[in-house]
């Protein structure tokens, strides 16, 4: 039987993973891995370390297929049946979660325009349906980035 190759991740010191996620080493200890979410189809394979759990295939896609271009792109199967092999795996856009793939409904545009009619009074629901986002996005962009009277 050929033996599993093993590939440095680019990013976490110490991490080494094999070619199809199956073994997982931090600084030379296995990591455990547990299924996520068991009432999904798919459900997805995770590792914990550095007090968070992260996703077996993303860490399998970054090692063997490099880090992704964009934050938007998540890792994904290409054949949802085949294993977690590398080349079984393509950086996709869409949810980070993998629980779809989400266009995000404003752009850099539209944030510029909103932030302006907040300015100028008009209320968070109007400026909201303009948009067709919930009120609390538009409540969330005000936060951030409109300045508060003193």
């Amino acid at each position: 039987m050929k033996e599993l190759q093993f590939r440095y991740h680019p990013i976490v010191v110490g991490l080494k993973i094999n070619e199809d996620g199956s073994e997982i080493y931090l600084n030379g200890l296995l990591l455990k891995q547990f299924v996520n979410d068991v009432n999904r189809q798919n459900p997805t394979l995770k590792v914990n370390f550095g007090n968070r759990a992260h996703s077996v295939i993303r860490l399998v896609c970054e090692a063997w297929n490099g880090l992704s271009e964009t934050t938007s792109q998540r890792a994904s199967k290409i054949n949802q049946l085949s294993n977690n092999h590398y080349s079984n795996l393509e950086w996709k856009e869409g949810a980070s979660n993998g629980v779809g793939n989400f266009k995000q409904k404003l752009n850099a545009t539209d944030v510029d325009e909103i932030l302006q009619m907040i300015e100028t009074g008009k209320s968070l629901k109007s400026i909201a349906q303009i948009y067709g986002v919930h009120q609390s996005t538009i409540s969330r962009l005000r936060d951030k980035y409109v300045e508060k009277d003193k």
